[in-house]
């Protein structure tokens, strides 16, 4: 092959002479190498740097959020305490001295379909007639503040009726059983025969019967009765009433005297009664345990109360007390979630059934069928005579199917009759409750009372009634921005703190390592990398003997430049050999002394 020819400088210039260094020598590779692996340790310092103080950043954010838990609850609940407890400088005070949420008395009456037959001793056939709506107003007065943390008061019911939500009139008129007959037929049936026949006389000539028929506003509220305004005409002081209704003495009255736990001490007692009328019992039934006065007045109840099974409630409408089960959680229509608690069908077992309701029995030889309260002894007597009233839930819920069957029209229906109170578990406030009661009139046929007819001996149903209330949206828009959008907005940022808190570690544990793996493998490659280029080297940079000639040229070069496709000496440029390394022949000396010292030329290699 034909090559070029080798330009070796003049070995007469004394010049001094250094091979030209360029980026493509090793030592210059390996400064650069060097360099760049500084570099990447700097960087790798500062992202563990950063990748540090994030992860503290995150882990300090989710203990703060951690912490906020235990510490926002506690600060809620004491704003709560200091809200609620009753007291004349508590921000509830007004509310609980004069109820503004709107309280509603519904009376469904039962109108008698076949009169003339019930006389003769026939099932009665019922129609429920109803709702015919009363607003209920309450006001606390003669309020008193007691030293032991409680308070007394005694509360004024006043009810105005509401046509709009009525299903007709106060005038429409309802045929039912006459309330003085079926009282005057108990009260009197032990009397002398002769004298009940001169009774029963009397009564008739003053048109009284056993079924009466009159207006709505009547019944309830009273009516001046024929016989009972002659008898006080002729002995007043014997019959100072006149007048004679189921409700005659509920409206613009109040009901007791109450004096009920202020929460100042112990704000797990708030609103229990601890004394109706002046004593921690009543004096109706026939055990110290029924006598009892437990609970609250179904309007406020201690706050906190979230995992709580019952709430026992004093009513003294039927002057006991109730244990309130709770039964599921429901929600208002303005989206507060409450918890239910509603009335318990054990309270209204016979005495075979419940033991413990063997003081309801008055006497207790004398005991009630299921689902029946024998409320005589709690009715204000009228003129000396005791009103046979009976209590239970409206359609006779929860009662023996016997007393359920004695009447025809009755559909007893859980949802739509039983008594529930609905609670906020933070506050103890009732914003939804519905006391539903039925009343109900004993009746039997009594010898020589020829009223009485042959009529059946029976629990006959009057009416019932729905004492209800829910919150409106004033009241429960208030509530909510004063206490549940505060604890909405704390809970956001608690669970906020921890999840960003979280995800922040997270994301650093991730990244970093992953950049370990890969820093640990990069570092693998590069040594494998090293490895193979410093045998490359050294196979390059070892003597290529050529006809005995030797030339060292660096493996570098050559290795570019034969991926270049070039074989040109030229291309050597910048690379010299010093001609006293080589003999006359062109040889190589060990020594690096010439060994021919006749004549020094450049030496041309004899193949190029």
């Amino acid at each position: 092959m034909q090559g070029k020819k080798i330009h070796v400088p003049d070995p007469m210039d004394t010049r001094e002479k250094s091979p030209v260094l360029t980026a493509k020598t090793p030592i210059n590779v390996f400064v650069m190498a060097n360099n760049e692996d500084v570099s990447q340790r700097s960087q790798s310092r500062r992202c563990l740097i950063i990748l540090t103080v994030l992860g503290i950043v995150g882990m300090v954010l989710a203990i703060v959020g951690g912490i906020m838990f235990p510490v926002v609850d506690h600060y809620i609940k004491e704003q709560v305490k200091q809200r609620v407890v009753i007291s004349n400088t508590s921000e509830t005070y007004e509310i609980w001295q004069d109820i503004p949420v709107p309280v509603y008395m519904q009376f469904y009456i039962f109108d008698i379909g076949n009169p003339d037959e019930v006389k003769k001793g026939k099932t009665p056939f019922l129609e429920q007639i109803g709702p015919f709506t009363y607003r209920e107003y309450r006001t606390k007065y003669d309020i008193v503040w007691n030293a032991n943390s409680t308070v007394t008061y005694k509360q004024n019911r006043t009810f105005l009726f509401v046509p709009e939500m009525s299903v007709a009139s106060e005038e429409m008129k309802i045929t039912t059983i006459n309330p003085l007959i079926a009282t005057v037929a108990q009260n009197l049936q032990f009397l002398n025969g002769a004298l009940k026949t001169v009774l029963s006389l009397a009564l008739s000539a003053m048109n009284e019967d056993i079924i009466m028929t009159r207006p709505v506003h009547e019944i309830l509220w009273g009516y001046d009765d024929p016989a009972l305004s002659f008898l006080n005409k002729i002995r007043p002081k014997d019959f100072p009433m006149v007048k004679i209704g189921y409700f005659i003495r509920k409206n613009y009255t109040f009901d007791g005297v109450y004096t009920v736990d202020t929460g100042n001490a112990d704000i797990h007692k708030l609103g229990f009664i601890t004394d109706f009328n002046g004593e921690d019992h009543v004096d109706i039934w026939t055990t110290s345990w029924a006598n009892m006065v437990n609970g609250t007045d179904g309007t406020l109840g201690p706050p906190f109360r979230f995992d709580a099974e019952v709430s026992p409630v004093f009513v003294s409408d039927i002057c006991r007390s109730i244990k309130g089960i709770y039964k599921k959680d429901v929600e208002t229509p303005q989206g507060i979630r409450l918890r239910r608690f509603g009335g318990d069908r054990r309270d209204m077992l016979n005495a075979t059934e419940n033991p413990d309701n063997i003081g309801f029995c008055t006497p207790q030889t004398n005991c009630l069928p299921t689902g029946l309260l024998n409320s005589t002894l709690c009715q204000e007597p009228v003129d000396g005579f005791q009103l046979p009233v009976v209590f239970s839930f409206p359609h006779f819920l929860y009662g023996d199917p016997t007393i359920q069957k004695s009447v025809v029209g009755l559909n007893p229906v859980e949802e739509e009759h039983q008594t529930v109170l609905d609670q906020e578990p933070w506050t103890g406030l009732v914003l939804q409750v519905a006391k539903r009661l039925q009343l109900n009139m004993y009746v039997k046929k009594v010898p020589n009372i020829g009223q009485t007819h042959d009529i059946q001996t029976l629990y006959f149903p009057i009416f019932w009634l729905n004492e209800s209330s829910v919150v409106d949206d004033h009241w429960a828009n208030k509530l909510k921005s004063d206490l549940f959008e505060p604890m909405r907005y704390a809970k956001v940022a608690k669970i906020s703190l921890i999840v960003v808190g979280g995800v922040m570690v997270l994301a650093c544990t991730i990244v970093f390592l992953v950049r370990k793996c890969f820093t640990a493998k990069n570092k693998g490659k590069q040594s494998q990398s090293n490895l193979s280029s410093s045998t490359k080297d050294e196979a390059y940079d070892k003597p290529v003997e050529d006809d005995g000639r030797a030339s060292l040229i660096s493996s570098s070069t050559i290795d570019e430049e034969r991926m270049d496709g070039r074989t040109s000496i030229e291309t050597l440029e910048g690379y010299w050999h010093d001609p006293e390394t080589y003999d006359a022949d062109g040889n190589d000396t060990p020594s690096g002394v010439v060994q021919n010292t006749e004549e020094k030329r450049p030496l041309l290699r004899p193949d190029l």
